[in-house]
């Protein structure tokens, strides 16, 4: 089995215009971008990432870290971290990323979670962004 080209065509029948980036597949949806990554050494796992909804400075990076704890401990499947990547210009900026990481079983059926684990991430990322406010505001 195959994940990676599982997730592709099924991303191109959903009409979500999928296309090969050196870490996965990347594509849109409402406006927000995805990517899903593929586990060379392990076909089952499963990990569709939402990325950079967030920077991370010094200044704000403690609050970051708490608020990140807060919303990996009430959202299922979810995992919100940071990740550094360097710009064009060879600057590296670290960002908040929101994954769902699942272990699929050798036959998945994507229509049956996709869907599903895009909402999750949108989610979390609206729980990131109202907590971080909720945070500021005290």
């Amino acid at each position: 089995m195959d994940l990676n080209k599982l997730m592709f065509d099924f991303l191109a029948e959903e009409g979500f215009r999928p296309h090969e980036t050196p870490f996965g597949i990347a594509f849109k949806n409402e406006g927000f971008n995805f990517l899903y990554f593929k586990d060379e050494d392990d076909e089952l796992y499963f990990r569709l990432m939402m990325p950079a909804i967030f920077v991370v400075t010094e200044d704000n990076e403690d609050t970051i870290m708490r608020v990140m704890n807060d919303v990996n401990g009430n959202i299922k499947v979810i995992k919100l971290y940071t990740m550094d990547i360097d710009d064009e210009e060879g600057k590296t900026e670290r960002s908040v990323w929101a994954a769902f990481e699942i272990l699929a079983d050798t036959t998945p059926e994507l229509k049956d979670f996709v869907p599903r684990a895009m909402a999750l991430l949108q989610g979390a990322r609206v729980a990131f962004l109202s907590k971080l406010e909720e945070v500021a505001d005290h």
